[in-house]
């Protein structure tokens, strides 16, 4: 008979391993397009874009003290 528990073994994936980067990722990737954006000029596009990246969600900073 075949076990029903479907439990990975093993080492995480690579996915797994990457995704709390993802949103440091995406805040750096909005702050470099705002600061392009404001540097060539383009005020109106770099508010656009502020706004959707302060929309979509802001950084989440966890403090763990060790005592």
């Amino acid at each position: 008979m075949t076990p029903l528990d479907r439990t990975r073994t093993g080492t995480e994936s690579s996915a797994t391993r990457s995704y709390p980067w993802l949103p440091v990722l995406t805040t750096l990737a909005t702050l470099a397009t705002v600061l392009v954006l404001a540097l060539t000029g383009n005020g109106t596009a770099a508010a656009a874009v502020a706004a959707a990246g302060a929309t979509a969600g802001g950084v989440q900073v966890t403090v763990h003290v060790r005592r």
